[in-house]
């Protein structure tokens, strides 16, 4: 696992800490082979595509056929409609070209609900045709699915309150992730926020670093301080737009209980994780 956010995992599922993941490329060296293979920077493209908002830039490289059934919505794991790709990484050394016209290779990606929140890591194996100059997707075999970690609220004192820390931990992390200002601080306390000399100051607070930037988070434990707070802590997932692989940095979220309904009351990276 990483330790600081310059730093790339040994592979996506173990970020999540289950599956077998594909080695994550480094170094300059590989970065150089990378660049120059012409089949990664059509992977790469493609999957770099699926990971923003709509998979417009995706379509764009995707045969006649492949788009058909990516709007069709068939069950090729080309698209979840309550998800998004969010992060993914393959082995160059695994692409197995068929000729010189054709190839496939094996792809892990993360997955995030309409939350942000990472649910699942998918497999697939991507085949590529080549048509005149260009590279495009031409099928997406989906091959299997590791589910993410599902936080219960069983540390606490009540379920139902346990239930209602989380579901403010999740808005909040929604906001932070999507850099939505107003979602973020709609779930502070007063006192959280007086903290800072200025909503600008917050506000950068909030958002993170630039490059790699906050992409998805996971919540893993939930734990009761006393009557009216609950520790959440989670992992962030960092990604650098446009390129493969993750890091990530450990967080932690104090929920406080208030006169009508729960808040965040804290809200801090954890230094030396990642």
């Amino acid at each position: 696992m990483v330790k600081s956010r310059d730093q790339r995992t040994s592979g996506l599922g173990s970020l999540l800490g289950f599956g077998t993941a594909l080695l994550l490329l480094a170094g300059n060296a590989l970065a150089q082979k990378s660049s120059g293979d012409l089949r990664a920077l059509a992977v790469e493209a493609f999957m770099a595509g699926r990971t923003l908002p709509h998979n417009v830039e995706a379509r764009k490289l995707m045969t006649a056929r492949l788009e058909e059934d990516y709007l069709r919505g068939k069950r090729l794991s080309i698209r979840v409609r309550s998800g998004r790709v969010v992060a993914f990484n393959f082995d160059t050394a695994t692409i197995k070209e068929s000729g010189d016209d054709a190839f496939e290779v094996e792809v892990e990606s993360l997955w995030a609900d309409l939350n942000e929140q990472v649910f699942a890591t998918q497999y697939e194996k991507l085949k590529f045709v080549r048509l005149k100059a260009d590279w495009l997707a031409n099928e997406i075999e989906f091959l299997r699915s590791a589910p993410g970690r599902r936080l219960l609220p069983f540390n606490v004192a009540s379920e139902k309150r346990g239930k209602l820390a989380i579901a403010v931990a999740k808005k909040f992390m929604k906001g932070v992730i999507n850099r939505d200002h107003k979602l973020a601080l709609d779930s502070l306390t007063q006192d959280f926020q007086s903290r800072f000399a200025s909503q600008e100051e917050l506000e950068k607070y909030l958002v993170g670093p630039a490059d790699p930037a906050f992409a998805a988070y996971e919540l893993q434990t939930l734990t009761q301080k006393d009557s009216k707070e609950m520790e959440v802590k989670l992992r962030i997932y960092l990604v650098s737009k446009g390129k493969r692989g993750a890091s990530s940095q450990e967080a932690r979220l104090v929920v406080k209980e208030g006169k009508t309904d729960w808040n965040i009351d804290e809200f801090e990276l954890v230094k030396g994780s990642g």
